[in-house]
């Protein structure tokens, strides 16, 4: 397994993997390749993108995307996704990512990492499990228009 900063050469591996991922349980998305492809060149053109992928085989098996926010308090790195393959779900690979974005982000002087997901999922315990702590006072709003 090898853990390493994203490269653009692989980003129609990164849709493939993101749709395989969130296209089945616990999420059950309709992303179709055109939508995916579309949001995650969103995120890799925000200003301070950055990303980590674990490759096996040569080929991405779990990424982590997300932004550097400067921030009064110290610079904080946004999640915006992570996904790793059902496969290879439960196999320590997303905490060897993990392991090895924070360390990227100490190198870089970020000193928070924050991110959203939802509730009573694998994903909760999993960010919970790696350090992640839940912070009460936020309430997230959302309103279709």
């Amino acid at each position: 397994m090898e853990t390493r900063q994203i490269t653009s050469e692989r980003y129609a591996s990164y849709v493939q993997l993101f749709m395989s991922v969130f296209n089945q349980p616990p999420w059950n998305d309709q992303w179709t390749k055109e939508k995916a492809a579309l949001y995650l060149k969103d995120i890799f053109n925000t200003p301070g993108f950055i990303g980590v992928e674990a490759l096996k085989n040569n080929q991405p098996v779990a990424v982590v995307i997300g932004n550097h926010k400067h921030w009064w308090s110290g610079d904080e790195f946004f999640i915006q996704e992570m996904f790793v393959s059902k496969a290879e779900q439960g196999k320590g690979i997303g905490k060897e990512l993990f392991k090895y974005l924070t360390v990227l982000l100490e190198e870089r002087n970020i000193s928070n990492l924050s991110l959203l997901t939802d509730k009573g999922i694998d994903a909760e315990y999993f960010y919970k499990a790696n350090g992640m702590k839940q912070i009460e006072r936020l309430i997230f709003f959302s309103k279709e228009i």
